[in-house]
C-alpha cells in the first residue's frame, strides 16, 4: 500500500426531528501513513508534507500542534502515546490518518480520524478529533477490538451552536487494508432518540500527479470549501428557527470512549 492515498467520496448530514434537515456533498480526502511522510511527500509533483502545494498535508493542523507555538511535535509518537495510556503493553505497528487535505495552502478539518493497528494488522485504537468553526479542538480515543469497532463516547465538547453538550456519539470507522473502501459512521443522541447521523462512504486510490488532478475535479473542491457548507447550513438552520446554543469553555484536548459494539445498534428517532 502507497504512503498516502486519496480518498473520494459522498458525505451525508440528517438532522433528526422537528424541524429535520439534509445536506449531501461529494468530499476529497487522504488516508496517510504517518510513519512514512516522507515517502508520501515524494509520490506526487502536486503533494507536499509540512509545505505548500496544490494539495498539502501540515502536522502543525493537529494533535498537540494545532494553535501551538511549541516545537512540532511528530504525530505519530502523539497518537502512540495517547495510544500507550489506552492499552499499555501493546505495541502500535502503524498509524494513518484520515483527514481532509490543505488545497492551495488552507483547509478546515471538522473531524479527522487516526486508526493504530498492531502488528498483526488489527486496529487497537482510534482516535477521533473533532474541531468546531470558533477554533476548539477535542480529541475522542478509544480502544478497538477489531475492525469496525463501535465507539460510545458521552459529548463534552460544543461543535454545532444547534446542538447542546449534552448526550452520547457512537462512532465508527472502517477503512480495512484488504479492501479500498472507506467509511465513516457518527451518530449524536440524546436519552437514546437519534438528533443527528453523518456519513462518509468513500474509495481510496493512489495519490499521483493524474489522480489529484482527477479528483479535484470529480469532486469540485476548492479551499475550505467544507468551512463554507458549514456556515451556509447554519444559515439554513438559523431560518428553521432551530434553537440556538452558546459555546461554553473547552474541555481538556481528549477524553476516552468506550466500546459499544457489543451494545444495540438500534437508537429512536425523534
Amino acid at each position: 500500500m502507497s504512503s498516502c492515498q486519496l480518498v473520494r467520496s459522498k458525505i451525508d448530514h440528517t438532522r433528526h426531528g422537528t424541524p429535520s434537515h439534509f445536506l449531501s456533498r461529494r468530499g476529497l480526502s487522504i488516508w496517510i501513513d504517518l510513519d512514512r511522510l516522507d515517502e508520501a511527500a515524494a509520490q506526487s509533483a502536486l503533494f507536499s508534507v509540512d509545505g505548500f502545494n496544490l494539495l498539502s498535508f501540515r502536522q502543525a493542523d493537529y494533535g498537540p500542534n494545532f494553535r501551538s507555538n511549541r516545537p512540532l511535535v511528530p504525530l505519530a509518537g502523539y497518537a502512540r502515546d495517547i495510544a500507550a495510556e489506552l492499552c499499555p503493553g501493546v505495541s502500535m505497528a502503524s498509524v494513518h490518518l484520515l483527514t481532509f487535505p490543505r488545497i492551495l495552502g488552507v483547509a478546515f478539518n471538522p473531524v479527522s480520524v487516526y486508526v493504530l493497528r498492531d502488528s498483526a494488522g488489527a486496529d487497537r485504537v482510534y482516535i477521533y478529533e473533532v474541531r468546531n468553526t470558533f477554533g476548539d479542538m477535542h480529541s475522542y480515543a478509544g480502544v478497538a477490538d477489531g475492525t469496525d469497532t463501535v465507539l460510545e463516547a458521552t459529548k463534552i465538547f460544543h461543535v454545532s451552536p444547534f446542538f447542546p453538550v449534552a448526550g452520547e456519539y457512537r462512532l465508527r470507522i472502517s477503512a480495512d487494508a484488504h479492501s479500498d473502501r472507506v467509511q465513516v459512521l457518527m451518530r449524536y443522541t440524546v436519552d437514546g432518540v437519534a438528533n443527528l447521523t453523518a456519513t462518509l462512504r468513500g474509495t481510496r486510490e493512489s495519490l499521483t500527479n493524474l489522480s489529484v488532478v482527477r479528483s479535484l475535479l470529480a469532486t469540485r473542491q476548492w479551499p475550505l470549501r467544507p468551512l463554507v457548507s458549514i456556515h451556509v447550513e447554519a444559515a439554513r438552520l438559523w431560518l428553521k428557527k432551530v434553537p440556538f446554543y452558546s459555546r461554553p469553555e473547552p474541555p481538556q484536548p481528549w477524553s476516552r470512549a468506550r466500546d459499544g459494539s457489543r451494545q444495540s445498534t438500534t437508537v429512536g428517532v425523534k
